[in-house]
């Protein structure tokens, strides 16, 4: 069952496994993690049989009229 998060709350690196495919210098989980943390908004997808992430998006805004998806990824 896929469970949609708003936040990091209980998500750990080791959750964030199979990111960044093909990335000559992709981030490792750890960086992973801090970038969601501190990215504006995020929405997490996460299978919660699997006890994984299955995707992602991060926003960057300033809140106001404006916002930029810098990143939005899938696992298949």
């Amino acid at each position: 069952m896929i469970e949609y998060k708003v936040d990091i709350e209980g998500i750990s690196p080791y959750m964030l496994d199979g990111f960044f495919d093909g990335w000559p210098n992709p981030p490792s989980p750890e960086k992973h993690l801090k970038l969601l943390k501190n990215s504006t908004k995020i929405v997490l997808a996460v299978d919660r049989d699997k006890h994984a992430v299955a995707g992602f998006i991060t926003s960057i805004s300033d809140e106001v009229l404006s916002a930029c998806i810098p990143l939005l990824e899938v696992l298949p």
